[in-house]
């Protein structure tokens, strides 16, 4: 992926977790402190090619409504820490994530809280980033970051494009 910016890019990972939004929080304070912008990327995948053929039609929601609700999800859950316009693709997780990153300073993931005795363990996901990022890999958990730890973000510092 091209880029105009002159200054580092910090890709996030966004999804509908506690853990993603603990990722995004920790990689604004990261921003401010490197004069970076943010890229939150959330991946998609249609439903509908998962589907078995004789599921009921009537459940099916067409590619571009899902997509759609989808970005309207995104945008809301940044839009509570950000006034941020967050990138929507289409892929597996961790392609989109390893394409988006590609000249990224550094690419945020969130981990979910571990289970009382229960050691963390990453997901496919986060392996498949670690492991293939050209660039470091930060991973948050959502006990790291305080909600309240942070100040509304300067718009100005996003990298994101719309449409």
């Amino acid at each position: 992926m091209t880029h105009k910016s002159t200054r580092p890019r910090i890709v996030v990972g966004v999804s509908h977790s506690p853990a993603a939004n603990a990722a995004l929080i920790w990689a604004l304070g990261e921003a401010r402190l490197r004069d970076a912008v943010i890229q939150p990327v959330h991946a998609w995948q249609w439903s509908g090619q998962h589907r078995a053929s004789y599921a009921p039609m009537g459940s099916w929601r067409s590619h571009d409504d899902e997509y759609e609700a989808a970005r309207e999800q995104t945008r809301a859950i940044v839009a509570q820490v950000a006034s941020i316009e967050p990138i929507v693709a289409q892929g597996p997780p961790a392609q989109v994530l390893l394409n988006h990153c590609e000249g990224a300073a550094m690419l945020v993931l969130g981990i979910r809280r571990p289970e009382a005795g229960i050691p963390v363990a990453a997901t496919p996901v986060l392996a498949a980033c670690v492991m293939g990022a050209r660039c470091p890999v930060v991973v948050v958990s959502p006990h790291a970051v305080a909600a309240r730890a942070f100040q509304p973000y300067d718009e100005s510092l996003s990298g994101a494009r719309t449409g």
